[in-house]
């Protein structure tokens, strides 16, 4: 990449004169805060930029000696294995073995060859009890399994993963880690766009940093390590204390259980929150962790059992009814918005509740720190700032 500069339709620039080169074998590490422009790099890679998503695109971007801008997407597609950190807008198909056989089928290899590497990546990732579902009716974490593994089967000769330890539990991670460390030996280049990358920074070759649209750093990831403390991009988290809990139970749940056809989601579930109280609900991917929260403002009925708030029974409540003292932030942002502007987004909750205060308004802006992105819609900001407008609006 050559004096990249960038800006998508009705933006200011977003990349500023980005300058780096990968070579063969790389395993690469980018990272940087939210909207630093990871992803838009990320688009450049495979044409998505400028071929796709339009602007403004000036600086060149060569891949295996072919310019992006003189190659469509499809002409890359053997080149660059692309993982977007929103695992739905890549899930298509109508079940896991079909998603993963797609872009295989694409490459026009044999049915034995399709057949043979979807049994090799379906036992790496431990997707064998996923083949026959629907992506849409998988947790967060699947999803991103299944598309890391639609891409790492290709074979291609850079494999770009945007966040691909999001929604994963650990078990998950690991076997993804494995995997790519194993890509990464058979001496293709591997590159990784992660927040968090503090755990595995031994594991890479060289990093990026981006720091507002620049390039903050580039070299060795031993020295990486202080650059992202100083950046506040590895957590230190502190050691608040939460109130007392009160006496009263405020949500119970009673011998919840829930189903969908023959899979059994939820069974037998009873717990008790209190008020002020803080619960850390924690599973592996696809054991019920939100299924069991949408039982909670009434988006989910259970096949059996109760769940009530403050008394009273939710079963036969609407969600509407619930949603001034029960909020629910999405896993994928995007399946909450509705508005086409984050300041509408977020007022949006309190304008129908009738509760907009102003003051508290400006306090939002700031915790949530959107005062730049007010007039933005939210469909078109990164991964990270819609989290941060999800929550606000909640």
């Amino acid at each position: 990449m050559r004096d990249i500069r960038y800006r998508y339709p009705h933006t200011g620039w977003v990349l500023k004169g980005v300058d780096f080169s990968v070579k063969d074998c790389d395993y690469l590490f980018i990272g940087g805060a939210n909207g630093s422009g990871k992803s838009t790099l990320a688009y450049l890679f495979n044409g998505l930029i400028p071929h796709y998503f339009g602007g403004t695109l000036q600086g060149t971007v060569t891949i295996d000696n072919l310019n992006t801008l003189d190659h469509k997407v499809f002409e890359l597609f053997s080149h660059v294995g692309l993982v977007l950190q929103n695992a739905d807008a890549q899930l298509f198909n109508s079940t896991v073995e079909d998603e993963i056989a797609f872009g295989l089928e694409s490459l026009g290899l044999s049915g034995a060859e399709i057949d043979n590497r979807i049994q090799e990546i379906s036992r790496t990732l431990k997707l064998e009890d996923l083949l026959e579902r629907s992506p849409a009716t998988l947790s967060g974490g699947e999803k991103r399994l299944v598309a890391i593994a639609s891409v790492l089967c290709l074979n291609p000769s850079v494999l770009l993963l945007d966040e691909p330890y999001g929604d994963l539990d650990w078990q998950a991670v690991e076997r993804v880690r494995q995997a790519l460390l194993e890509v990464n030996r058979s001496g293709k280049t591997v590159i990784v766009i992660e927040q968090r990358m503090g755990k595995f920074l031994h594991d890479t070759s060289r990093c990026l940093i981006l720091e507002q649209g620049k390039l903050l750093y580039e070299g060795a990831p031993q020295s990486a390590h202080q650059v992202l403390l100083n950046a506040h991009l590895l957590p230190q988290y502190s050691t608040g204390r939460n109130r007392s809990p009160g006496k009263e139970p405020l949500l119970i749940t009673q011998d919840l259980s829930y189903r969908i056809k023959e899979k059994e989601i939820l069974k037998g579930v009873s717990l008790e929150l209190r008020e002020g109280e803080t619960l850390a609900l924690i599973g592996r991917n696809g054991s019920g962790k939100t299924t069991l929260l949408k039982h909670f403002n009434g988006l989910l009925r259970p096949t059996s059992g109760r769940v009530t708030f403050k008394g009273e029974e939710i079963q036969g409540k609407a969600p509407s009814e619930l949603a001034a003292e029960v909020g629910l932030s999405f896993q994928n942002p995007n399946d909450q918005f509705f508005k086409y502007r984050v300041k509408d987004e977020v007022m949006a909750g309190p304008r129908i509740l009738g509760k907009i205060q102003e003051d508290w308004l400006q306090e939002i802006w700031q915790v949530f720190d959107l005062h730049e992105l007010l007039d933005r819609s939210p469909y078109r900001l990164s991964e990270g700032e819609k989290k941060r407008v999800s929550l606000a609006s909640i």
